[in-house]
């Protein structure tokens, strides 16, 4: 009965990236890593590890139910560890807005990154990619942010690539091999 009601959005990315020929397990719940970017008012749907040739370590998915005034809210957080981050003075971060030719309803027709003062030359790079600007059209908004931090108990050093999708048809993300590579492509620039 319960497993008709669990939302299946780690199993169905686990599929996908399977699906796509990539090395990858379900961790079992509960671990250290599902509390990367989990807030108290959120929570995780557990971690994908990814055990091919990748920078992304594991992903995590985390959801935010529906409330009386907002719809359900899902979030993939691609993990890449970096153990040379440095503190929160120096955080990078990088986001995509994503520009429609109608407010809300309209199609996108064009990508802007906005940046922190950290990371003006990430922003052109990403600008200047079309592989990258393509992600963010198709997928929905990027967010890419250096983190050192410790979240309950358990401290990531590293990068983040978060997706976040909405309710509605596109809630569940689907990969394809070039929106992987092209997330591998964006952990490599932040690697270099």
């Amino acid at each position: 009965m319960l497993e008709n009601i669990r939302d299946k959005a780690r199993d169905n990315l686990y599929k996908n990236l399977m699906d796509l020929g990539i090395e990858c397990e379900m961790s079992k719940r509960g671990i250290r890593a599902d509390k990367l970017q989990n807030p108290w008012h959120r929570k995780s749907l557990g971690v994908i590890k990814i055990n091919s040739d990748s920078p992304i370590e594991f992903i995590n998915i985390i959801k935010q139910d529906r409330s009386k005034d907002s719809p359900p809210r899902w979030w993939y957080y691609f993990a890449v560890p970096d153990k040379s981050v440095q503190s929160k003075p120096n955080q990078i971060e990088v986001r995509s807005i994503r520009k429609k030719t109608f407010p809300v309803f309209g199609k996108v027709k064009s990508i802007e990154w906005k940046h922190n003062n950290h990371s003006d030359n990430l922003a052109n790079e990403f600008t200047q990619d079309t592989d990258i600007n393509s992600l963010a059209m198709d997928i929905g908004n990027v967010k890419i942010q250096s983190i050192n931090k410790d979240f309950s108990e358990y401290t990531f050093t590293g990068y983040t690539i978060e997706i976040e999708r909405k309710t509605g048809d596109n809630k569940t993300l689907s990969l394809n091999i070039n929106q992987w590579n092209t997330l591998n492509k964006i952990a490599t620039i932040y690697l270099k």
